[in-house]
């Protein structure tokens, strides 16, 4: 199955959103088909109740009042765990990269604001790779800068764009440290119904275009141009030796190698759901806010989104050390929450292993073997950087 086929397989456009009963007895089935893994979860299908250990084991910056210099936060993009166990943080606002031990203390701080050799215009994400490096990514100034573990600078490189692709979206690494990129390549006429196309490429860690993986089936767009609130969309992660492509209309997330081939599909049914007329309500009500004291034609364009008839099966997915594809369910972008946030885990096989609620306000951006580290934000803490001990 050739990636760009998975574009008609994908853009059926089977609205679900996640509904997986944890008392159900669990219903999966595993196949092999010419050498591609397809694992189908049923409506029965289940997962133990996995959980997190109350308190967090780790605070880094609990008290923006009594905390001063590295400690204190201002926007945090991402946490991640370093092989040798110390954590890096992505300061944004100060364009930082910050190192803390297990304990917290904290080592080092490298990076800043600026567009000269070790500095960012934009401070996204952050990844280790092999050969004691930590990479960068800054959108804005479109390149990647890489840095030793002691935090000194070694080089830096444009992030490759693809012929007739718009701007590069840095997605993750592979374990062999293969960079993985998507773009914009097709944005239809404002025709209702019309959907935007995704392409996915490799490059190396000197940003040399490797393979095009393939194109992929991205946002269905109303008659302004703009998505559809609460429509499905293109959404891709890393983990182990595959990229995963899944579009969040439904869940069926698929593997691919860095050559485009594909290795695995997992597949999830769930209960279909329509978009309520208060959801719709409160969503415009909540633009109307943003807006408020705006005019022109952009505004008048973001006024009259459209609304897809069923929400998204999921809100994003993330692979974490083990191969286990965890899946969050749905909550909507336009309408803020800081409550609880419920997961559920697919095994390296497919099968839905294990469901798992967070504490309202945490976001995770790293998953261990038996650890999960994230960001906790609140609205008088401001944020920190905690980890829990996972229990499956």
């Amino acid at each position: 199955m050739p990636p760009r086929y998975l574009l008609a397989v994908t853009v059926t456009l089977l609205f679900f959103t996640t509904c997986i009963s944890p008392e159900n007895p669990s219903s999966t089935v595993v196949r092999d088909s010419a050498g591609v893994m397809i694992a189908e979860n049923s409506l029965t299908a289940s997962g133990a109740a996995w959980g997190l250990q109350l308190p967090p084991v780790l605070i880094i910056g609990q008290d923006e009042k009594t905390e001063t210099g590295p400690r204190l936060f201002g926007r945090i993009n991402e946490v991640i765990r370093l092989s040798n166990g110390d954590i890096a943080v992505a300061e944004n606002q100060t364009g930082e990269i910050r190192i803390f031990d297990e304990r917290g203390e904290h080592l080092r701080t490298f990076g800043r604001l600026g567009e000269g050799p070790g500095e960012f215009a934009n401070l996204w994400t952050i990844a280790e790779l092999p050969g004691d490096t930590i990479a960068a990514v800054d959108p804005l100034g479109e390149r990647i800068s890489l840095f030793t573990s002691s935090g000194a600078f070694a080089r830096s490189f444009q992030i490759p764009r693809h012929s007739g692709a718009s701007v590069p979206n840095v997605i993750g690494w592979l374990e062999d440290g293969t960079l993985l990129i998507s773009a914009l390549i097709r944005i239809p006429s404002n025709d209702t119904g019309n959907q935007s196309t995704h392409v996915l490429y490799s490059a190396d860690r000197g940003g040399e275009v490797l393979a095009t993986l393939g194109e992929f089936a991205g946002e269905q767009l109303g008659r302004n141009g703009y998505p559809l609130a609460f429509g499905g969309r293109a959404q891709f992660a890393t983990g182990g030796n595959l990229v995963w492509y899944g579009h969040s209309s439904l869940l069926e997330l698929v593997g691919l190698d860095p050559s485009g081939s594909v290795h695995k599909i997992v597949r999830a049914e769930s209960v279909p759901r329509v978009v309520t007329q208060g959801e719709i309500d409160e969503s415009r009500a909540a633009v109307d806010e943003r807006l408020q004291g705006m005019s022109g034609p952009a505004v008048d364009r973001i006024r009259a989104t459209e609304f897809a008839s069923n929400p998204p099966a999921y809100g994003r997915f993330l692979v974490d050390q083990a191969g286990n594809l965890w899946v969050e369910r749905y909550q909507s972008d336009l309408l803020e929450s800081s409550g609880e946030r419920g997961w559920d885990i697919f095994d390296a096989e497919g099968r839905l292993t294990g469901y798992l609620t967070t504490p309202g306000g945490f976001r995770i951006t790293h998953i261990g073997t038996q650890m999960v580290l994230g960001v906790h934000s609140d609205s008088l803490v401001g944020e920190t950087v905690q980890m829990y001990r996972l229990d499956k």
